[in-house]
């Protein structure tokens, strides 16, 4: 998710509830009041600011008016930016124009009762009310700068407050000179995110190599062993098609289960090793990448690392185009891999359980219906869908039981 939807979607589902909780009683003082001094009182109101009153009146009320709603809402739109915002890789004016688009929407409730008003007063004329109703929402997001801007120059507050104040001329003129004001103040470089200035460019996020070559750094040689046991898989096959007559599909079929089944086994082990050697760190997770993310750099290696596996074509005398056999069940182990290993300290066999089990099922499979690789292929989402769900319900904390023998440890209340 890009930085700018993910902090939009932030201010929507947390600083726009907290706002409505504000703004709630305020909601309830007003229709109060619109029983109490009649509805033709409330009306009289509402066509004095937005049809009979003029451009001084009408702005500087509804300046105020809507300078009200936003400094209300402002405080929980802009809690914790100087926080967890500063870290995410996006401009600070696109992130303060997510900020002002989320206070305009944790105003929307009482917005809606003045687009009410407004709408009801203006008609029956669609041009005058459609006037009415983009004033108002280009003076509320006008009020919204205003509030969440913390500087006190004077391109960062006379400009938003001049195009809340020309919103409610209710002339198309002056309403596209409100918003070319707005959109001028909203340009201008500021101090986003806080008053503390980056005098430096920031730092972008490291390529995937350098995750690749980080994995491969703490499995060390150790990945080494992970090709024993496939590669014993492989001479099982090249021995059983060396001393045994086989026609030349079920060659093909016998051939193809083993292509199969050596990847599986082997990323089964090298997760396992990864689970130990390389676990899912916190501090892998605090940096500002996705679930997504992390999930395809293990997925990479793990299907990078197999890749020599595919050369069991030459051990077994198969032709080269047959590999297009093996890149649907290799996509497939390499996310289930990369689940694996965030389940686990969860399994007694650790990553190397359900990925043998699954490689074991899927070889047969592939043997005997070799269209199954394709469907594998496609799939593959499937795989990383699972994967990026493993990986955000993980928890660095968890505790991580050893499984031995009781008489084995001296501290076990039930050794002998």
């Amino acid at each position: 998710m890009r930085a700018d939807f993910a902090i939009l979607r932030f201010h929507l589902r947390v600083g726009a509830r907290l706002a409505a909780r504000i703004l709630a009683p305020v909601l309830a003082v007003i229709f109060i009041i619109f029983y109490i001094l009649r509805p033709e009182f409330v009306i009289a109101l509402a066509r004095g600011l937005f049809v009979e009153g003029s451009l001084a009146e009408s702005g500087l009320v509804g300046t105020l008016l809507l300078l009200g709603l936003a400094r209300a809402v402002a405080p929980r739109i802009t809690a914790g930016k100087a926080g967890w915002a500063r870290s995410l890789p996006a401009d600070g004016r696109v992130l303060r124009a997510m900020e002002v688009l989320s206070s305009v929407v944790a105003e929307m409730p009482l917005l809606a009762v003045l687009g009410a008003l407004a709408w009801y007063v203006a008609g029956p004329s669609p041009e005058r009310i459609a006037l009415r109703l983009a004033g108002l929402l280009v003076g509320a997001a006008a009020a919204g700068f205003f509030c969440l801007n913390g500087s006190s120059s004077i391109r960062g507050k006379i400009l938003p407050v001049a195009a809340c104040f020309i919103s409610f001329s209710g002339n198309g003129m002056l309403l596209g000179g409100a918003a070319a004001l707005l959109a001028v103040a909203m340009a201008v470089p500021i101090g986003a995110l806080g008053k503390r200035r980056r005098r430096h460019a920031r730092r972008r996020l490291p390529s995937a190599f350098f995750f690749y070559g980080l994995s491969l750094r703490a499995v060390g040689v150790w990945i080494v062993l992970a090709f024993v046991p496939p590669a014993a898989i492989l001479a099982a096959c090249r021995l059983f098609l060396a001393n045994n007559e086989l026609a030349a599909k079920t060659a093909f079929s016998l051939s193809l289960c083993g292509l199969v089944l050596a990847p599986a086994v082997f990323i089964g082990l090298a997760a396992n090793i990864m689970a130990v050697r390389r676990p899912a760190w916190p501090w892998l997770r605090s940096l500002p990448r996705s679930a997504g993310a992390r999930i395809a750099s293990d997925a990479l290696f793990l299907g990078l690392n197999a890749l020599p596996l595919t050369l069991g074509l030459a051990i077994l005398g198969r032709p080269a185009w047959e590999a297009v056999f093996l890149a649907g069940p290799l996509a497939w182990f390499a996310f289930r891999g990369a689940g694996a290993i965030r389940e686990a300290a969860d399994r007694r066999f650790g990553a190397l359980g359900p990925v043998f089990v699954e490689g074991a099922i899927i070889s047969m499979s592939v043997a005997v219906l070799p269209w199954l690789s394709g469907l594998l292929a496609a799939a593959a989402p499937v795989a990383f869908h699972l994967a990026r769900n493993a990986e955000r319900r993980f928890k660095p904390t968890l505790w991580a039981e050893r499984h031995h023998l009781d008489a084995g440890d001296p501290l076990s209340w039930s050794a002998s």
